[in-house]
């Protein structure tokens, strides 16, 4: 293991945002944003836990065991989009898994970084996107009680340039590169 290199061991947890593919976009490679951040980083080790369609109680009870066992140094965490797409969301318990998820990966050593939505207003509705907007908030403040990094996309310039694809709800390639970009110049800010 050299020391050039700022992290090593990479693990991403998360719902389908860590692990959909996209449609794809002329112009734009198809990888998913993980997949480049793992290019531009090049860390010894990566482990993708991610599970399509997993709420933040399913994320925590399936992938935090498995990333505390692999030991990251970096984790990104895209997790409650599932519970806040819901009227049945409940923030405080969304929060409290969250927290049991950031409170031991970052107590374990690693920076945790995670991702706010894009806005959806448009696919879901104002109430959805509303719900999500809580969600990124009470996201990037416990990302930061826990020293780690928040990157939230509502606001993103690019939200209305075409980044996500068919569905409505994921991003396509296009929105994957700039995820991708986003999040290295984050990163690179933070070392």
């Amino acid at each position: 293991m050299t020391d050039d290199k700022p992290w090593h061991r990479i693990a991403v947890l998360g719902d389908s945002i860590a692990v959909h593919r996209g449609d794809p976009v002329d112009g734009y490679p198809t990888r998913t944003w993980a997949e480049c951040v793992i290019a531009a980083v090049d860390p010894d080790e990566f482990r993708n836990l991610g599970v399509s369609g997993a709420r933040a109680a399913e994320i925590r009870a399936g992938q935090l065991a498995p990333a505390l066992a692999f030991g990251p140094d970096l984790v990104f965490l895209a997790a409650g989009a599932n519970d806040a797409s819901r009227r049945s969301f409940r923030p405080d318990q969304v929060e409290a898994e969250l927290t049991r998820m950031i409170e031991l990966l970052s107590g374990a050593g690693a920076l945790v970084v995670t991702l706010g939505c894009f806005d959806l207003s448009a696919t879901l509705g104002a109430d959805a996107a509303r719900r999500l907007r809580t969600l990124g908030l009470l996201t990037e403040r416990l990302s930061h009680r826990y020293g780690g990094l928040h990157v939230d996309f509502a606001e993103h310039p690019g939200r209305r340039d075409g980044v996500l694809g068919a569905d409505g709800l994921h991003i396509n390639a296009r929105g994957h590169a700039i995820v991708a970009a986003t999040l290295l110049d984050a990163l690179l800010a933070r070392v």
